[in-house]
């Protein structure tokens, strides 16, 4: 590997997916990190990206994968592609980051962590490194609360209600792993662990509230499986009792907050849209008698301002973390181990919910 990291993407398209608008232009912000291959879902849709991006397109992963100049693999595809997609570059051993989930339950996770030839491996925990979850993290840990009583989190997930289109229509149905327990419940999870620790002694109440859903591209009715309610209590390490509310398709209430409260001092965490791994997220603190006000990060947790507000910003930190690890360098890039945990944590919540339920 030489200095410059060749990146390889999976499913970057021409015409504005996830991979355009998130890992293109994150890979274009990060120091000695360079764009060298793609292929996206067809001949046709590859030879449009590999035009619109003036690099080479392949046709397959595993082509992909065998060429030297590039180092990373990014798969940025839907989660029920992601095993097949993956395969070949787990043989090969080349270093991979996958998207969250990385896969579409536990079972699968762990034979993903498990397969082919060792190698790095990275999940898409963008939250994970966020500038905002780093800071607060260093806010809470350095005593701005004091001993922290209490953390309390509401998300209105504009997804997974009533409506769903063509394209996301595959994330009603729960087998597909893509729902709002396995993405933006499961980011803030992680987010909430890398500020204050893991949940236990986990009480919850997952239920899907509306179960017939439309496609308003088709006006089809459709079967819904995946939850829209889910509520999740627990003990934070030192005693803090820790809640979280996500809601499926509501859009008029308040898009995402997070207040951790302790006995010094007060931190609110509001978000512009119900995905806290993506939104743009203001910080209010208090301490003693204060009343509530903004807070300003110091210079360097936010080494790409020019992306904030963008679907990237916290994506090019991320491949920032994948830099430091491939060279060699401290790094909180988030691995498969770490991804099989997340995942572990989601079946429990769920396998909680149904004992609940049944008793």
């Amino acid at each position: 590997m030489g200095t410059t990291i060749g990146v390889g993407v999976v499913g970057l398209s021409a015409k504005g997916n996830w991979g355009a608008v998130a890992h293109w232009p994150a890979i274009e912000a990060v120091p000695g990190v360079q764009l060298r291959g793609l292929t996206a879902g067809s001949p046709e849709s590859t030879a449009a990206a590999a035009q619109r991006y003036g690099v080479p397109g392949y046709d397959s992963v595993a082509e992909m994968a065998s060429r030297e100049e590039i180092d990373l693999i990014a798969i940025t595809v839907r989660v029920p592609e992601h095993r097949r997609l993956l395969e070949p570059v787990l043989a090969s051993g080349k270093a991979v980051l996958c998207e969250w989930p990385l896969a579409r339950d536990l079972a699968e996770a762990e034979f993903l962590r498990d397969s082919g030839r060792p190698g790095p491996r990275f999940t898409g925990l963008q939250g994970h490194v966020s500038p905002t979850t780093r800071w607060v993290r260093d806010l809470v840990a350095d005593g701005y609360v004091g001993e922290v009583l209490s953390s309390s989190m509401i998300c209105s997930f504009p997804g997974g209600g009533a409506t769903f289109t063509s394209g996301s229509a595959y994330t009603a149905d729960a087998a597909n792993g893509a729902t709002m327990m396995t993405i933006p419940f499961a980011h803030a999870l992680d987010m909430q662990a890398v500020v204050l620790g893991e949940l236990s002694a986990v009480t919850a109440t997952v239920a899907t509230v509306r179960p017939q859903a439309v496609n308003t591209d088709t006006g089809e009715a459709i079967v819904k499986t995946a939850p829209d309610q889910i509520a999740v209590t627990g003990r934070l390490p030192g005693g803090a009792v820790a809640g979280m509310h996500f809601r499926g398709g509501a859009l008029r209430t308040t898009p995402y907050v997070w207040e951790i409260d302790g006995t010094r001092g007060s931190l609110r965490i509001t978000g512009d849209v119900g995905l806290p791994m993506s939104a743009a997220l203001a910080v209010e603190g208090a301490r003693d008698q204060e009343t509530l006000s903004p807070l300003k990060p110091p210079a360097g947790y936010d080494r790409f301002p020019e992306l904030a507000g963008t679907p990237a910003h916290n994506v090019a930190h991320l491949y920032a973390e994948v830099a430091e690890a491939l060279s060699g360098r401290a790094s909180e890039a988030p691995g498969f181990d770490y991804a099989v945990e997340l995942h572990r944590s989601l079946e429990s919540v769920d396998a909680i919910a149904r004992r609940g339920s049944e008793g």
